[in-house]
């Protein structure tokens, strides 16, 4: 009996080991392993997000500040106006790594994600996560929505900055994938390759600081004069092909780096996790350069270069101009061939006005009979209609939602008066075929006169 119960247990165990692992979502079936100190780390591909190398990519980690590429992405995506001001009413009421802020101090949107990126401000993080959506609960719910979006199947956010918390966390590729979303944004790609930032005291309309503040980027690979062994030899950790982006650090999570490098028109983005002291930075250093040297990029689309014109008939300016919204890119290993058979189909779907930026189609890329990639298609100049004085003009648009209005209103009430009418048409016969009906009732049920006998 034991026997049996023993056997049914571990049965169950490795059953529920299976679903649990089945419930895992991997980022790629197979990846160069990369000889790595630090357990996790990953590098992709910026432009495909190929996984291209790294090291037990899909094991949780905890991502301490690194959290807060994803909470300035977020920022830029919802906030129209990086400049509006925001005035800070109450205390962040949080630890570590903080700006300062103090109540009545005023900073525009812009400054705060600066203050968030560059010295990895915790307070700055709270007041953004508040403006963007009330409390820091809702933009955490904001970040595991979008996060899941994006991809990153494996992760959940408890908070804005990354402070510890057991279910705040992620995995090397997932937060690879983020940080590549996050890149999409050139504001973010700016502030991220900034070296140093200073607020000065000042009190106008529109800023009012307390104190001057000063500070370094945290991303050594910016700013650092120290170095690292690396290959055997003693070089500057500080990389020129580094242009960001994030750094990390709790007890529990370790040191963690989001590092992005450019090298022959190709980016690459590199995650570590759970490292210590230096090594992060040797190990964000030997994943960026096992991509860029081991890899290729093939530009199948450049945006730059694919520009085209249609004719567009009663228009003003005669002539759309259009080009894809991104450039597509085909990463191939070093010394591997690449069998491909491009080619694209375009569509053009657009209505006028157009304006510069807006989609007017889409373009469609296939390998052979595979669709690899659908990109939008953008105008770089404005459309108008010939008649845009009519068609554009908002007293014209108004009063052809007014005459529109009296005409549908004109018909509505024709159709009702002649339902009406033949409603009533159909009334007044159903009451004089009742009437009838009863007359003729009447006349059946009503009592025979009789006739008197003739006396004899």
């Amino acid at each position: 009996m034991k026997k049996k119960l023993s056997y049914l247990l571990v049965c169950l165990i490795t059953a529920m080991m299976v679903i649990n692992f089945s419930a895992v979502v991997f980022a790629d079936e197979t990846y160069d392993n990369v000889d790595l100190i630090a357990n996790y780390g990953v590098v992709i591909d910026y432009e495909t997000g190929k996984v291209l190398g790294g090291k037990n990519i899909d094991s949780k980690v905890y991502p301490a500040s690194t959290t807060k590429i994803w909470t300035a992405y977020l920022v830029v995506k919802n906030v129209k106006n990086l400049d509006e001001p925001i005035e800070i009413t109450e205390p962040p009421g949080v630890d570590g790594s903080c700006m300062y802020l103090e109540v009545g101090e005023k900073f525009t949107v812009k400054e705060l994600l600066q203050g968030l990126l560059i010295h990895s401000s915790n307070d700055a993080a709270v007041v953004l996560a508040k403006y963007v959506s009330g409390s820091t609960e809702e933009f955490a719910n904001l970040m595991n929505e979008e996060a899941k979006k994006a991809g990153a199947l494996n992760t959940h956010f408890n908070n804005p900055h990354g402070l510890p918390d057991e279910n705040h966390y992620t995995t090397p590729y997932d937060m690879a994938m983020l940080a590549r979303k996050a890149m999409s944004e050139k504001i973010i790609r700016e502030i991220v390759s900034t070296k140093s930032i200073s607020f000065k005291e000042q009190d106008t309309a529109t800023s009012r600081v307390n104190f001057s503040r000063y500070f370094t980027n945290t991303n050594l690979f910016l700013t650092s004069n120290d170095k690292i062994t690396y290959k055997g030899q003693s070089i500057p950790i500080q990389y020129d092909i580094v242009d960001g982006i994030k750094t990390g650090y709790t007890d529990l999570a370790g040191r963690c780096l989001l590092s992005s490098a450019v090298k022959n028109d190709m980016r690459v983005i590199a995650a570590v996790f759970k490292s210590y002291g230096t090594n992060v930075y040797l190990d964000s250093r030997t994943l960026l350069d096992y991509g860029l040297e081991n890899y290729t990029s093939k530009t199948i689309i450049d945006k730059e270069d694919y520009t085209k014109t249609k004719r567009v008939l009663l228009s003003k300016e005669k002539e759309l101009i259009y080009k894809p919204k991104s450039s597509y890119k085909l990463i191939t290993k070093n010394g591997e061939s690449s069998n491909s058979d491009y080619f694209y189909k375009e569509d053009l779907d657009y209505d006028l006005p157009i304006y510069e930026g807006d989609k007017v189609g889409t373009l469609e890329i296939y390998n052979g009979n595979k669709l690899e990639k659908t990109i939008d298609l953008v105008s770089t100049n404005e459309i108008h209609s010939t008649f845009a004085f009519f068609t554009e003009s908002n007293f014209f648009k108004i009063l052809f939602k007014i005459i529109l209005f009296l005409i549908v209103s004109f018909i509505l009430f024709i159709i009702y008066a002649i339902i009406r009418k033949k409603y009533r048409k159909k009334m007044r016969r159903l009451s004089q075929k009742n009437k009838k009906k009863n007359t003729q009732t009447k006349k059946k049920n009503a009592p025979r006169k009789s006739t008197p006998r003739n006396k004899k």
